[in-house]
């Protein structure tokens, strides 16, 4: 366990793990738009920014890159999933890491925050400006479910 959790706090990414993140991060987006069924993974991009914020510059760059090219992608508003996990790390990151102490159980309370948070502003976007941006059907809530699902596998 102690050699698992230095290589995860290390600084260096090799050249593999560079390129694998920049397929990542420049490739799913495009997957997305093109295949609806592949979930946008807003959540679990938010908790990598949160929780690599401080730790890990590089990861927390990455999850905004990602959201900024999704955003591109799906023609939603601009850095409004940025703002969201901005506020949320902003207003409750601290207090729901005092209060939760299972991992997995953050994880997965995060995720479910962002993604929520996330969609309600959007939905608020789609009143205010009378547009249409995303519908309120059950494909949102596979969204969240997949997020959540792959969140917890990594």
């Amino acid at each position: 366990m102690n050699s698992y959790r230095s290589d995860y706090h290390r600084k260096k990414l090799t050249l593999l793990e560079k390129l694998g993140l920049f397929l990542i991060v420049i490739g799913y987006p495009f997957l997305v738009s093109i295949y609806s069924m592949l979930p946008p993974l807003i959540g679990l991009a938010g908790y990598i920014i949160i929780s690599n914020i401080d730790k890990n510059k590089v990861y927390a760059l990455a999850g905004m890159v990602y959201l900024l090219n999704l955003e591109l992608n799906l023609t939603l508003p601009m850095l409004l999933s940025i703002f969201v996990v901005i506020m949320t790390y902003v207003f409750l990151y601290s207090t729901l890491k005092l209060l939760i102490r299972c991992q997995v159980c953050f994880l997965f309370t995060m995720i479910v925050i962002v993604d929520t948070f996330y969609y309600l502003a959007l939905f608020l976007y789609d009143a205010m400006f009378q547009t249409t941006t995303v519908v309120s059907d059950m494909i949102l809530f596979y969204y969240i479910i997949v997020d959540v699902f792959v969140g917890v596998l990594l």
